[in-house]
């Protein structure tokens, strides 16, 4: 499995990097009789931009990060990506799509950095004694953003334990997402007795994630090919209506507990068919989504040759 997942994947490393608009707030900021307002100070830091600004450019990150997590697996905090190696032309389009609107953002931004900065100060007049000794420049600014990624195989790590780790972490981390989107998708269907393409975007998503990630465990296309069989069941318009409605939240209610992918997990790789179970409608009651088992970051093992 370990052999099959390197050869079927390419690894992304994804940077983008943004300028927060903040400094560090320091004693002396808060020694007057007056506190400044919360637009301005938060959390130990003093806001020197108006973080409205800087929402474009925001924008576009989480634009990236959303497509990734339609067809890849988030490894260590969204260090490392994993995707399927078929789909590597299509991403390196999309990203440099978002890349050209990122710099379009960033552009637009640091030609209006001077009129933005002044209009900041003139809102906070009465702070100006704070802000100004820590104001930047459009060029201090720009070297610290940036966008960029680069692709490699996994398998360049060389190194078996690795492989085993990386292995067990991109199959955890599969399920885990799995399992939250599971939960999520409940609780939009549950007491429903239709279910119209909106309420079912997230199942295709996820349906269509694991269809291109099958590689990674004989267990994720069990549960692509369950979903989609139901998924299947909707009329013309899209809809899913009457017992195919119960039919798919009883899925989910297994779907969302880490123990029965486990269970399924365990059948799949055996070679067993695993059953999912479609008993009575009360069995649709409330049912707690578990949360997966935390497991320590071993971001700090991944070897020097992935960045």
């Amino acid at each position: 499995m370990t052999e099959q997942i390197f050869d079927q994947s390419i690894g992304l490393i994804l940077d983008i990097r943004l300028w927060s608009g903040a400094k560090n707030l320091k004693a002396e900021d808060l020694q007057g009789s007056q506190l400044p307002p919360e637009e301005l100070v938060s959390l130990g830091s003093k806001r020197i931009h108006d973080k409205r600004a800087l929402k474009p450019i925001q924008a576009v990150r989480t634009k990236t990060v959303n497509y990734l997590e339609s067809i890849a697996v988030s490894l260590y905090s969204g260090k490392v990506w994993l995707l399927p190696e078929n789909c590597i032309d299509e991403v390196e389009i999309a990203l440099s799509g978002f890349a050209n609107e990122f710099d379009t953002a960033v552009n637009h931004f640091l030609e209006n950095f001077h009129a933005q900065q002044q209009q900041w100060l003139e809102q906070n007049k009465q702070w100006t004694s704070i802000l100004e000794p820590y104001l930047e420049t459009p060029d201090s600014v720009k070297k610290k953003i940036r966008f960029q990624w680069r692709t490699f195989r996994m398998g360049s790590a060389n190194d078996n334990a690795l492989a085993e780790t990386v292995t067990e972490d991109v199959t955890h981390s599969l399920l885990k997402e799995v399992s939250c989107l599971a939960a999520e998708a409940y609780e939009t269907l549950k007491d429903r007795d239709r279910a119209t393409p909106k309420n079912l975007q997230r199942i295709d998503r996820l349906a269509s994630k694991l269809r291109g990630l099958s590689f990674v465990d004989p267990g994720v296309g069990v549960i692509e090919r369950e979903l989609s069989t139901i998924l299947e069941s909707r009329d013309a318009d899209g809809v899913l209506v009457g017992s195919d409605v119960f039919y798919m939240a009883r899925l989910l209610v297994q779907l969302k507990s880490p123990t029965v992918l486990e269970e399924l997990l365990d059948a799949a790789r055996k070679g067993y068919q695993y059953q999912f179970t479609y008993d009575a409608v009360q069995s649709q009651a409330e049912t707690p989504a578990p949360r997966p088992k935390p497991k320590p970051d071993k971001q700090s093992h991944l070897p020097d040759v992935w960045f």
